[in-house]
């Protein structure tokens, strides 16, 4: 332990607000919730990856920056947290593309350099691995004190594709927040949505969402329910935005127009505030999960979702295989495209169905509250720090 005058620092390497990014949101609730847990003896601070390595826009949660695409600064950086004797451990948000080099390698520098235990989280693990993916996230499993990962499935990958031990590896799920528990009539009126059925979809914009998917459906469900509104929430993900501009937003509402949708799409340009965005779930009927990629290891859209009781229709991935069967939601087959249109139309025809399906799908992420999240991220940091406050706690169920 420190010297009494010294607190225990944990620092964080993440994106981090007012950057807009699902890790950066996802940062800042769980440090809110960790820090109702920790003592006054401990504080987080973050080391934020920026390009422009400067902590003018960040708020004081901010102590460094890091261009984790320029090796220099990643080497640099390295060297101030070795210096900093205050920082005790280094909680570390991985993607492999928030580090430069191939396949984020330069991330193996700044860890070979880093004389502080650290825990990682992968935010996405792949199966069956290339050769350099496989060497690299052999690496930093490693050099890691702890990998957390967000999903049974995740883990299953690491083990049994990346031969990293049990020991090693701790399932800790992504936060929810607490749905709105203003009146969904009342809501509905609130965003001009009075005696509409509402089906939703919220995020970043970017090809890879297949937003267009949910668009064409709504011809086949405004058949059958004229007043049916689809509401694609979100700006458009800064990196797309910065190589290509409003292409895909526009591609949208060209699509919209081409179907004469526009009674019954819109395309909400915000990136909307917590309270409002858990609004909009509060008043969905139906969201819909469009994403392209069956290997995405977990989605924070998806799980508000959940937790927001609203019924789902999703593509196959991997979360929605862990969460999703017939009492939550719909998870549909590559390839047939009525499918999503049709299963949207069952449950609007359906509502002790609909409030069925709503139900399940909040008691099923009770365990995922920012609450509980917190209280397994203080548990596991104390037990790294050899803290025994709470170091009882850490229960086995959470490390496979």
């Amino acid at each position: 332990m420190p010297a009494s005058n010294q607190k225990t620092k944990i620092l964080f390497i993440s994106t981090f607000p007012p950057k807009k990014c699902g890790i950066a949101s996802f940062t800042h609730d769980l440090i809110n919730a960790i820090n109702m847990e920790i003592t006054e003896e401990i504080v987080i601070d973050v080391c934020a990856l920026d390009k422009k390595k400067t902590t003018e826009l960040y708020d004081e949660t901010v102590s460094l920056v890091m261009d984790g695409y320029q090796l220099e600064s990643c080497l640099e950086t390295a060297k101030n947290i070795n210096n900093d004797s205050s920082i005790k451990l280094i909680c570390i948000e991985h993607e492999f593309g928030l580090y430069g080099g191939e396949l984020g390698e330069y991330l193996l520098a700044f860890l070979s350099l880093i004389e502080k235990p650290f825990v990682i989280r992968f935010h996405t693990v792949l199966p069956a691995p290339a050769p350099k993916m496989l060497k690299i996230v052999q690496a930093i499993g490693l050099l890691a004190d702890k990998v957390i990962v967000m999903t049974k499935n995740s883990s299953k990958i690491l083990k049994e594709d990346y031969l990293l031990s049990s020991d090693k590896i701790i399932i800790i799920p992504h936060g929810t927040h607490a749905h709105s528990k203003t009146n969904t009539e009342e809501l509905k009126v609130k965003y001009g949505l009075d005696k509409k059925h509402v089906l939703t979809t919220f995020g970043l914009l970017s090809p890879n969402k297949g937003i267009e998917k949910g668009i064409i459906a709504m011809k086949e469900i405004r058949a059958i329910f004229p007043e049916a509104v689809y509401i694609v929430l979100g700006q458009t993900h800064p990196n797309l935005l910065e190589q290509e501009g409003e292409k895909y937003r526009n591609y949208l509402q060209q699509l919209i127009e081409e179907n004469g949708l526009q009674e019954n799409v819109r395309l909400v340009n915000e990136y909307a505030p917590i309270k409002k965005l858990m609004e909009y779930l509060a008043l969905t009927d139906i969201y819909l999960f469009t994403s392209k990629d069956p290997n995405q290891a977990v989605s924070g859209t998806f799980l508000y979702a959940m937790s927001a009781g609203c019924p789902i229709i999703s593509n196959s991935f991997v979360l929605a295989k862990e969460m999703l069967d017939e009492t939550t939601g719909v998870i549909l087959s590559p390839g047939k495209d009525h499918e999503l249109a049709e299963n949207a139309i069952r449950i609007l025809r359906n509502p002790e169905l609909k409030k069925e399906m709503s139900n399940n799908a909040f008691l099923k992420t009770r365990n995922t509250t920012w609450e509980k999240v917190g209280q397994k991220h203080a548990n596991l940091f104390y037990n790294v720090l050899g803290i025994p406050v709470l170091q009882s706690e850490l229960v086995n169920q959470y490390i496979n």
